[in-house]
C-alpha cells in the first residue's frame, strides 16, 4: 500500500545540523526568509553568538548538538515532547580528512564515519516515527560527489557519505522524494 503524505497549510519547522558555517548557515537563512520556523543547530554555539542572535531575533531558535554524540537524538525526543514538530530534518554537518586511505588510522576515521553516517541515521531514527504519526515529514541528507564516484585523496569522506547516501537507512514505506 502506498504511503499517503499530506502536506501542511503552514510554515514549516527546519531542523537542521550544523549551521555555523557553509551549507548550513545558508540553508538555515533562507529558511527564514521564506517564513519558516527554524531550529539550528551547531556543537558550540557560544563559538557563534552573532549567528545565534540573528537566528534567535528572526523567531528561531538555536540549539547545542554535537552530531558524534551518542545520545544526539535526545535532542528530537525533547523538542518534540516540547511541542516542537518537526517536518523538515536537514543532516548537514559535516566534515573533513584528506589524503591516502592508508594514513589514517581507525581511531582517526571512526569519529569522520559518526558525523556523517551514524550520528545522522540516529536523528533519522528519532524523526520518522513523528514524522509518519503526522503523515509527513522531508528528510534531507547533505551528501558528496566524493560519495558517489571515488576521490583519490577522499577515501574515509566518500565512504561516510556514501553511508549515509544508502535508502536502506529508511524504513521500506517511508516516501522519498529524489
Amino acid at each position: 500500500m502506498p504511503a499517503t503524505v499530506t502536506i501542511p497549510k503552514r510554515p514549516l519547522t527546519w531542523f537542521i545540523t550544523g549551521c555555523s558555517s557553509g551549507f548550513g548557515l545558508l540553508l538555515a537563512r533562507v529558511v527564514q526568509a521564506n517564513g519558516h520556523r527554524l531550529i539550528a543547530s551547531s556543537r558550540n554555539p557560544q563559538r557563534t553568538p552573532d549567528l545565534v542572535a540573528e537566528v534567535e531575533g528572526k523567531g528561531g531558535r538555536w540549539v547545542q548538538l554535537d552530531v558524534n554524540d551518542p545520545q544526539n537524538a535526545k535532542v528530537i525526543d525533547d523538542l518534540e515532547a516540547a511541542g516542537e514538530h518537526i517536518d523538515v530534518l536537514v543532516n548537514n554537518a559535516g566534515n573533513g580528512i584528506n589524503g591516502a586511505v592508508e594514513q589514517y588510522t581507525e581511531e582517526e576515521v571512526r569519529p569522520l564515519m559518526e558525523t556523517h553516517y551514524f550520528g545522522p541515521y540516529r536523528l533519522i531514527r528519532a524523526a520518522v516515527p513523528n514524522m509518519r504519526r503526522r503523515r509527513f515529514g522531508i528528510i534531507i541528507n547533505f551528501s558528496s560527489g566524493a560519495a558517489l564516484s571515488g576521490v583519490h585523496s577522499m577515501g574515509p569522506y566518500g565512504a561516510g557519505k556514501a553511508a549515509l547516501d544508502c535508502k536502506s537507512a529508511l524504513p521500506s514505506n517511508f516516501p522519498v522524494v529524489n
